[in-house]
């Protein structure tokens, strides 16, 4: 059972409304600029001071983390009363690239579905129309239901999926890898693997995957100079408000850096981004 679009649509907002769905970050680690002019060097606003310069609002605000993209649904079978499980050995038995990264999904649903369904809970009675929410939950319900068959066994199944799906060229798999294993928990070539995907994808302009190299890539070896190349090259090519984002983003501190962005970095990144951009925009593959 794959999310639906108002799924999607519905989630993002309860992040945006309660949240609950995403760790957020504190404010005081906000990247500042060293260079007040730097600003310009981008193509959105950045903050050029950190937050004991910026104005504070009458009452705390939490700043909901950029949501991750879903990869591409694979054909997903007909699924009834004997759940995710049998169709997880499946796709481990099988060899089908698109196959083992649905089975992840699967998992990754079934590991979300508790918090998922309490988030539901707590925006009851609240601005979230309440047909939509009644039918969210229902849905979740019935996920609930086919996660029953999932055990251990399918859960030590994880890793190979996921690496299967990376190797195969799935798009997006190497982030979704990303965010439910640790780095240290790999061996350094396997993590190496992971992290050169993750730059693949975004590369290829898979939202995504640029979005999942903004919020764990430095974790995964990805420079400060690349993560903001990338987040030049969403903000360019976001149709739904990408600089809009970004600029929140930076503001409060969701997006984080090593160091504060030098001028002469902003200037390369908008370089770099802008080369994505284009290249994207012109249909060619890196």
């Amino acid at each position: 059972m794959q999310p639906s679009r108002r799924r999607i649509i519905l989630l993002a907002a309860l992040a945006a409304a309660a949240g609950l769905l995403y760790v957020l970050r504190e404010p005081a680690k906000a990247p500042t600029l060293q260079d007040p002019a730097a600003a310009a060097a981008l193509p959105l606003e950045l903050p050029t001071a950190g937050p004991a310069g910026m104005a504070q609002p009458h009452a705390p605000v939490q700043a909901a983390a950029p949501a991750r993209l879903p990869a591409p649904e694979a054909s997903a079978p007909r699924i009834g009363s004997e759940g995710y499980g049998p169709h997880i050995e499946r796709a481990q038995a099988g060899g089908d690239a698109a196959a083992a990264w649905e089975a992840v999904q699967w998992l990754q649903q079934c590991a979300s579905n508790s918090a998922t369904r309490q988030s539901y809970e707590s925006v009851r009675g609240g601005r979230i129309p309440q047909e939509m929410l009644t039918q969210l939950m229902l849905e979740a319900d019935a996920e609930g239901r086919l996660c029953q068959t999932v055990t251990a066994w399918h859960w030590a199944m994880l890793q190979e999926l996921a690496l299967r799906a990376i190797r195969g060229g799935v798009p997006n798999s190497a982030v979704g890898l990303a965010t439910m294993i640790k780095p240290g928990d790999i061996t350094p070539a396997l993590r190496q693997e992971v992290s050169d995907a993750i730059r693949r994808d975004a590369d290829s302009g898979e939202p995504g995957s640029m979005l999942g190299a903004l919020t764990d890539g430095a974790a995964w070896g990805l420079s400060d100079d690349e993560r903001l190349g990338y987040l030049v090259a969403f903000s360019e090519l976001d149709g739904n408000g990408g600089p809009a984002l970004v600029r929140q983003w930076l503001s409060q501190g969701t997006v984080e850096f090593k160091t504060a962005p030098t001028a002469q970095q902003l200037s390369a990144a908008r370089a770099a981004g802008q080369q994505i951009a284009d290249r994207i925009r012109a249909g060619r593959l890196p």
